[in-house]
């Protein structure tokens, strides 16, 4: 009967081996709605960003990348790009594109023979429909767009591995590759042409995870530990998120010492995977000595060097001619890490003084606070960092969620030491989400994971009670465990379940599950087609009771990915007389500018669009998405928000050409009291303090815009000769373009000064940190200094903003609001 066994587990493998690559397949062909409808076209603000650097990347080589600083952008400062991105992502799209050119051209025709003998619905599966297979190079831009699909499909395959790690069953690891590959909160970030980091980092981030339960699984598995360093290593470089994947492992080994499974095969496997990963994090320059010097990054170097302690007091135990008690080592423990803690205290506080750490950041901040605002008004005002609700659980983690609560009462019985690992990532993803609904993208991958486990482990059980109606099930050859280590949390832990555990598994229950596997022995005649039965009814049920929740949540992540799949450049849209169309706007506006304007030609917008000014239109911008200078984006906040005339007076010495978007679709208008908002909290004279909401610059309640709002910039440009009455100064601007469906227009800045254009383009007028260097920021023209001079610097903790600058009104009212002193925001004016 071994060989029917064998048989149908060799059946059973290549199965599952068919149902992964269609998962993976599905992964990849769901995130490709986006290129089947608009086309090899990057999407959004930040992906445009990140081609840019990738261009820059393939044209220049590495060297001049990590010295690279871009006097296109946040003009007329400039960025360091080299020092200031995550270049995971330019680095493995540069290495595929370079790859692809090693793929001579080729083109298969498949023969009509074989196609026919496929079913109808695998054609709609197959490359060009299965006409013809074409393989060779690619251009960088359809590389870039792709990388999300590719990535996409490995977080798939990925995922399939630690579940089936973490689970000890590959079929549940199949039921969360079948989740993962279309769950909507990864393909929120991985959709093609979306070419975000998150694409290439959460795949990273399943790869370490799974590694590092692989080290930990048994006393010789440890050496994969370097190979989960070097996947974190990669995650680091991928995206800023790597903090959570790095402080979750560190988490889960400390967990490890306080459930008493601490060992020398453990110690080896973290010291080893938080050398190489954080060595390897340490050589991208935008973390540079982060990891040692960043108070969010202290988790996981503490557990470091609580693991160097605990590992040196075992060695000196073991060294020991007479050997030391369980009780005498718990207190030469305590001792150590008492004396040692202490000492480690007094020097981290010296450190502290003398600025050495780095204090955590608005949007760290933001994680641990019960209020939803954080006290600064950039971040603030994007809805990214707002607090997650039910409604986003729903629409981005679907049916799955309920049943990944059912896996957490199944990832306790597994032997591996990786299991907890589970509960905690299911944990600090929950609260995070919480805090930042962004971060639900990193829920996908443990939902998917705890959704397979009643699968899977369920699943394998049916089959088992099957198998063994016909032979027995072979026996495991476990690996010894290591010898109980005493002194420690185990030795606890056993003392406790030795006088507790009766009181758990009590005589009666013991001789229960005696009597149940006796019956087993002597009645396996009975007792197996009985376990059989059960086992068909449970298979029966649960097919009969899923299949709509299946369809459901299929179509559900299918019609997301569908709306998720807009690059916003473009957008599908059903006209009045029921004409589906796509409204290009945005891009056929940006490719106006690149087609119509200098070469040095200044564009002047809201931070949102800068990416897109410097990747599309080719075009200088004023701010982009970085934010990493507030001082500078709160001056563009100020500026547009100004009335016409005194906008027009900073603006003429920093661009020549003004852009916003109109049409009502998402347009400047809605985003507006953000932008006066920011530029009050650092020019307390433009809202003033006794208004820090900025609630002159809004709409009262029939629509109609304040005073304030109706005299600014912004207001006037989106509805100019739009609105009755509305319309800028021919002497000051002159509107060169609006797109079809005016969603988008652009006007000319009217006597432009070109003394301050030329003085900003001198290098002479650029501070460079040493002579030669390539690190040179520029510096606004001397017609602008009355304007910066009544800049407040804003304070807040990031170690790039000035230390000295009082706390704007804004800041002060979430403070008092956060301290429990709320007060109507009339009362706070």
């Amino acid at each position: 009967m071994r060989i029917v066994r064998f048989i149908f587990f060799a059946a059973l493998l290549l199965v599952k081996l068919v149902f992964l690559a269609y998962c993976c397949l599905r992964a990849y062909r769901i995130r490709m709605h986006a290129i089947n409808t608009f086309g090899y076209v990057i999407h959004e603000f930040d992906p445009w960003f990140n081609y840019r650097a990738t261009e820059y990347l393939a044209e220049h080589g590495w060297s001049k990348f990590f010295k690279w600083y871009d006097h296109m952008s946040w003009y007329p400062i400039g960025r360091p790009v080299g020092t200031t991105i995550y270049p995971g992502m330019q680095i493995a799209s540069v290495w595929i594109w370079e790859a692809m050119k090693l793929i001579p051209t080729t083109k298969y025709q498949i023969p009509k023979d074989v196609l026919s003998q496929l079913p109808k619905w695998v054609m709609g599966y197959l490359p060009n429909k299965g006409k013809f297979l074409a393989f060779g190079p690619m251009s960088l831009n359809d590389v870039c767009c792709l990388v999300p699909c590719w990535f996409g499909a490995s977080a798939t395959f990925f995922v399939f591995l630690l579940s089936s790690e973490l689970s000890e069953s590959t079929t549940a690891g199949l039921a969360s590759a079948a989740i993962m590959s279309i769950i909507p909160a990864h393909i929120m970030r991985s959709v093609g042409g979306g070419f975000d980091n998150e694409a290439v980092a959460l795949t990273a981030f399943c790869a370490v995870l799974w590694l590092w339960v692989v080290s930990v699984r048994s006393p010789r598995a440890w050496p994969v530990g370097i190979l989960a360093g070097l996947a974190y290593a990669c995650a680091a470089a991928a995206w800023g998120g790597y903090i959570f994947i790095n402080n979750l492992v560190g988490l889960h080994a400390a967990s490890l010492v306080g459930l008493g499974k601490y060992n020398s095969s453990i110690y080896r496997a973290y010291t080893l995977y938080y050398l190489v990963g954080t060595i390897g994090a340490m050589q991208v320059p935008v973390i540079g000595w982060a990891p040692l010097r960043s108070v969010e990054q202290m988790p996981s170097l503490l557990v470091f060097l609580g693991y160097q302690v605990l590992e040196l007091c075992d060695m000196y135990r073991g060294r020991m001619k007479t050997p030391m008690s369980g009780t005498r080592f718990f207190a030469f423990r305590v001792l150590v890490f008492t004396a040692l803690g202490a000492a480690g205290a007094a020097v981290a506080y010296v450190l502290m003084q003398l600025g050495v750490f780095m204090p955590l950041g608005a949007r760290i901040r933001g994680l641990f606070l019960e209020a939803v605002k954080t006290g600064n008004p950039l971040v603030d005002s994007v809805a990214e960092h707002s607090p997650a609700n039910a409604k986003a659980y729903e629409m981005y983690l679907g049916n799955p969620r309920y049943l990944a609560v059912v896996g957490l009462l199944f990832c306790w019985h597994q032997r591996t030491p990786g299991k907890i690992i589970a509960f905690l990532y299911a944990a600090v993803a929950y609260h995070y989400s919480l805090k930042m609904s962004r971060l639900i993208v990193i829920c996908g991958p443990i939902v998917s994971v705890l959704a397979g486990f009643p699968i899977g482990i369920i699943a394998d059980w049916c089959i088992e009670q099957f198998l063994a109606l016909i032979s027995f099930k072979p026996k495991v050859v476990e690996e010894e465990p290591p010898p109980a280590r005493t002194g420690g949390m185990g030795s606890i832990i056993r003392t406790f379940w030795h006088y507790c555990g009766p009181m758990v598994v009590t005589r009666e229950v013991k001789d229960l599950a005696k009597f149940k596997d006796g019956f087993a022995q002597r009645l396996w005649f009975v007792d197996r087609p009985i376990r059989a039965a059960i086992a068909a009814a449970i298979l029966m049920a649960a097919y009969n009771k899923s299949q709509s929740y299946v369809k459901d949540f299929v179509a559900h992540c299918d019609r997301m990915a569908k709306q998720m799949s807009n690059p916003q450049l473009m957008f599908q849209t059903k006209l009045r007389s029921g004409e589906e169309v796509i409204v290009d706007d945005y891009i056929r506006g940006y490719e106006w500018i690149r087609d119509n304007t200098p070469e040095d030609a200044r564009v002047m917008a809201w931070w949102d669009y800068g990416y897109q000014i410097t990747g599309v239109a080719k075009r200088t911008s004023i701010a982009d998405g970085n934010t990493w200078n507030h001082e500078h984006i709160a001056t563009l906040g100020r500026i547009l928000t100004s009335p016409e005339k005194k906008c027009w007076n900073a603006m003429r010495h920093l661009a020549d050409y003004a852009l916003v978007w109109a049409g009502g679709h998402g347009d400047d208008m809605g985003k507006s009291p953000h932008l006066a908002r920011i530029g009050n909290s650092v020019f307390p004279d433009h809202c003033g303090d006794e208004d820090p909401l900025c609630q002159k610059f809004s709409f009262y309640q029939d629509g109609s815009p304040t005073p304030m709002m109706a005299k600014s910039f912004l207001y006037r440009a989106v509805n100019h000769n739009v609105k009755s009455g509305v319309t800028l100064s021919p002497k000051l601007f002159q509107e060169v373009h609006t797109t079809k469906y005016g969603l988008m227009r652009v006007y000319k800045v009217l006597n432009i000064s070109q003394e301050s254009k030329d003085w900003i383009a001198d290098p002479k007028n650029r501070v460079c940190d040493a002579p030669g260097s390539w690190y040179c920021v520029g510096q606004y023209p001397p017609a602008l200094k009355p304007l910066i001079d009544k800049r407040r610097n804003f304070a807040q903790l990031e170690d790039f903003n000035k230390k000295d600058g009082s706390k704007s009104a804004y800041t002060k009212l979430i403070e008092k609001q956060r301290s429990g002193g709320k007060a109507s925001d009339s009362d706070e004016l």
